[in-house]
């Protein structure tokens, strides 16, 4: 029988006609015999003719065989060429013969109608030049894979069409490497590739969004657990895991029915929430409320359960579970109530008295002592009032952000020293200053430190009843000033001291009882000292063993010692009224509360100038300018500004010292101060 793969292969070129080329089988049947003999790997002017896989005959230029061997093509197999032929043409995707040498050879009609280009234009040019140019180098990749034998299927790359556009096509080829030709097929897969692409970005937007959901929910501080229509829990963000306790890989997938198990052990009262859980488990979902009690650490936590509807039928496709920590609320509304008690029983007390003290006056007469006792207790109780009412006030600016710190350079030393020539001379409870004079200057309002200082040295003096030294130190620590204040009186308990700081917290025992005070005082210097970037603390072997208050404030920079004119004025608000002046005047200014301060950054900074204040909490305006005088600062100009009433001879010293301009306090001085210093220090040009 004979061969049904044969085909004719190829002719003269000037006899050429279509070349027969299959798709599958038919290409795999053509033999290595045949396709290595065409008219291009015959020498020139050669011709093949092929009868059949074989049967060939190779003959001078254009000739006919004579070759009595030489058999004739059959019918059968000319029937077969036609059919080759036929499928050649008629087929819908590209087919083509291409050679090594980057031209066409030969093509069939479904080029002409997927680019709009003839036949022989295409042939005309290198196929490369209808290769989209992003594409050549994958192309030329291609050709070198089959001339090296290897078969290409599926490769893509885009053909140039007659009116300037771009076509994608899928290619699958064989190589006949000894005829140095390429048998392929292409497939116009435009649509597809467009397709795809457009599922990519469908995909990818898909994905952005969906990550930025998770991203959204895992950032909006509500835990969100996302149940689906099989009642599966498909998302579980980070802030229910911290709410719950349950990770994220061990919640997701769970179905609802064990998801109760999950928290179990980690909820107060178990069997009274394994109601909601199987509500939530029945479909339709209704939107429900209940609430939850976390163990360890301790939360209550607000449970929000909204079915998830499709919006035309409202069909469900799950349901939403939203975890608010309610903790904070809860805490709030009982500090406000607690709140609300306290101050409403530490105002009733001494108000009760004073009332009650001066009913007893109105109403009947007592001795001249009786009456002294009496108005000393009101006088105790309305100043015991004040107090609770100015601290009060005060821890609420602060809590409310009213209070505005008013940092500058200060000597800690000189705020100790003040600190306990307030609290006074007590020869059971004596007060030891250990505060070395190479201390650095720290960044301070100085006002809400002393009064830090004050409060903490009389915290230490009321409990310590049965006496003992109270020592206070600072020192350095890293890029900060450690004071601390140490006592030997009552000590404190262990479990009170992560509570001492929280607002009217008192230690009930019967050795505090009688130990008045309003709650207020450590909330007050743990707001201060938190204001200022510092730390403040307790330590305390328990009961008995006495207590050691600690706070740290930061070292003043370097930046913070240097201006052109030096403020010593214990007056904030008139400090900084000056301080805007001078910066109209091009100034810069360094602000010093008091003497001590003052005497300090003299020494570590170069100023131009000085503005003073006599009145000073500590050494006077006067004092100090003597000393600057006596240190080599007889030159620099200082604009005395005061409250203090001076005689002539006060305001002639000032003057005599080398002070430019002495001036009174009133509404537009701070105008004038700095107009003198901006006018003391304009070089004056030579008569």
């Amino acid at each position: 029988m004979r061969d049904p793969a044969v085909i004719r292969h190829a002719m003269h070129m000037d006899g050429r006609k279509p070349v027969p080329f299959g798709v599958s089988a038919t290409l795999a049947s053509l033999t290595e015999s045949v396709m290595s003999r065409n008219s291009l790997g015959t020498p020139r002017g050669k011709a093949i003719v092929v009868v059949r896989p074989g049967h060939v005959k190779l003959l001078p230029g254009g000739s006919t065989t004579d070759d009595p061997q030489a058999e004739q093509p059959d019918r059968s197999s000319m029937l077969n060429s036609a059919m080759y032929e036929s499928f050649f043409s008629l087929s819908v995707d590209m087919l083509c013969v291409a050679g090594y040498d980057g031209f066409f050879k030969h093509l069939n009609s479904a080029w002409t109608q997927t680019l709009g280009f003839t036949d022989a234009e295409l042939m005309a040019r290198p196929f490369l030049d209808f290769v989209h140019p992003d594409d050549r180098l994958a192309t030329i990749a291609v050709v070198e894979k089959l001339a090296s034998g290897a078969k290409i299927v599926n490769f893509k790359n885009r053909y140039e069409c007659r009116d300037g556009t771009y076509r994608w096509v899928a290619w699958t080829a064989i190589p006949a490497v000894s005829a140095g030709m390429i048998h392929a097929v292409g497939r116009d897969v435009t649509q597809e590739v467009r397709a795809e692409a457009e599922l990519k970005e469908a995909s990818l937007s898909a994905a952005t969004r969906l990550a930025l959901l998770t991203a959204l929910l895992d950032a909006i501080g509500v835990g969100v657990v996302l149940v689906d229509r099989e009642h599966v829990v498909a998302h579980w963000n980070q802030e229910a895991s911290r709410l719950t306790g349950i990770p994220v890989e061990q919640a997701l997938g769970q179905p609802m029915s064990q998801l109760g198990e999950l928290f179990a052990p980690r909820v107060e009262d178990y069997p009274g929430l394994q109601p909601h859980f199987e509500r939530a488990s029945r479909l339709p979902v209704e939107s429900f409320r209940f609430a939850m009690l976390i163990l360890e650490p301790r939360r209550e936590i607000d449970i929000t359960v909204s079915p998830a509807a499709l919006t035309p039928d409202r069909r469900q496709v799950g349901f939403v579970m939203a975890l608010h920590d309610i903790t904070a609320a809860r805490d709030l509304d009982r500090a406000k109530d607690e709140l609300i008690a306290t101050v409403s029983h530490e105002l009733r007390t001494p108000l009760a008295s004073l009332v009650g003290f001066t009913e007893l006056l109105l109403a009947r007469k007592f001795s001249e002592a009786q009456r002294q006792q009496y108005l000393e207790t009101m006088l105790h109780e309305g100043r015991r009032l004040a107090e609770l009412i100015n601290d009060f006030l005060d821890l609420q600016r602060m809590e409310g952000g009213y209070k505005r710190l008013d940092l500058g350079p200060a000597d800690l030393q000189t705020l100790v020293t003040r600190a306990v020539t307030t609290a006074g001379l007590d020869p059971r409870t004596p007060i030891e200053v250990e505060v070395p004079k190479d201390l650095p200057l720290v960044m301070a309002d100085a006002n809400a430190i002393l009064q830090v200082l004050i409060n903490l040295l009389s915290n230490a003096r009321k409990y310590s009843p049965a006496g003992g030294v109270i020592r206070v130190d600072a020192r350095v620590i890293g890029d900060a000033i450690q004071v601390s204040i140490q006592d030997h009186g009552l000590g404190i308990p262990p479990e009170a001291l992560t509570k001492l700081f929280n607002r009217f917290y008192r230690i009930a025992n019967a050795d505090r009882r009688l130990i008045s005070g309003t709650g207020l005082g450590l909330a007050i210097c743990r707001r201060i000292v938190d204001a200022h970037g510092g730390q403040i603390g307790v330590a305390s072997e328990g009961p008995g063993q006495g207590s050691r208050f600690y706070f740290t404030l930061r070292a003043a920079s370097h930046d913070a010692k240097s201006g052109d004119v030096l403020l010593v004025e214990d007056d904030t608000g008139f400090a900084r009224l000056l301080e805007a002046e001078l910066t109209i005047k091009g100034l810069s200014s360094v602000w010093a509360s008091d003497a001590e301060t003052a005497d300090r950054l003299i020494g570590q900074m170069t100023v131009r100038a000085v503005v003073l204040d006599l009145l000073l909490p500590g050494a006077q305006g006067e004092d100090f300018l003597a000393r600057l005088r006596a240190s080599g600062g007889g030159q620099l100009p200082v604009v005395v500004v005061t409250t203090k009433e001076l005689e002539a001879t006060e305001t002639l010293a000032l003057r005599t010292a080398g002070v430019v301009a002495v001036l009174k306090k009133h509404s537009g001085v701070a105008k004038e101060a700095a107009a003198f210093i901006a006018d003391a220090l304009t070089p004056r040009k030579a008569p």
